[in-house]
């Protein structure tokens, strides 16, 4: 293989994990970006949708990373705030009683919602600083 067709190929192979670099920032940049529109109901769905981005490039991949730190325990919080708010309804429609193991758990999930959703809040700077980075590195 000659000189110019190696730098080429070299060439063409890089420009192809650019693109990749760029597609995967895109999609990134794009599920934080639904995540944060998302009603507090469908959040943990736009976030599952961060976790299925594919990364390959490492600041995609760490940002992603990042990314994940604020919406998981955001989503897990909403998740059992959601169990709470059915428990409290069953309470009040005589399904469950106050003396019910599982009316009894209601006060412990709301405080473990609470705390989620503030490491969450305090963890989403460091997601929207990531992906501002990204947009800017990627031309997003």
């Amino acid at each position: 293989m000659s000189a110019r067709v190696f730098v080429h190929v070299v060439l063409g192979a890089l420009l192809l994990g650019c693109g990749s670099g760029r597609q995967e920032a895109a999609s990134l940049v794009e599920a934080v970006a639904r995540f944060r529109r998302a009603e507090n109901s469908e959040k943990p769905t736009r976030e599952q949708d961060i976790e299925n981005v594919a990364c390959s490039d490492a600041d995609v991949c760490e940002t992603k990373r990042i990314c994940e730190a604020a919406t998981r325990p955001t989503s897990e919080a909403l998740r059992l705030k959601a169990q709470v708010e059915r428990g409290l309804a069953d309470l009040e429609h005589g399904v469950i009683v106050k003396t019910d193991d599982a009316a009894t758990a209601l006060p412990k999930m709301l405080d473990e919602a609470e705390r989620l959703l503030a490491e969450g809040h305090d963890a989403m700077p460091a997601c929207d600083k990531r992906v501002l980075e990204l947009r800017a590195r990627f031309g997003i």
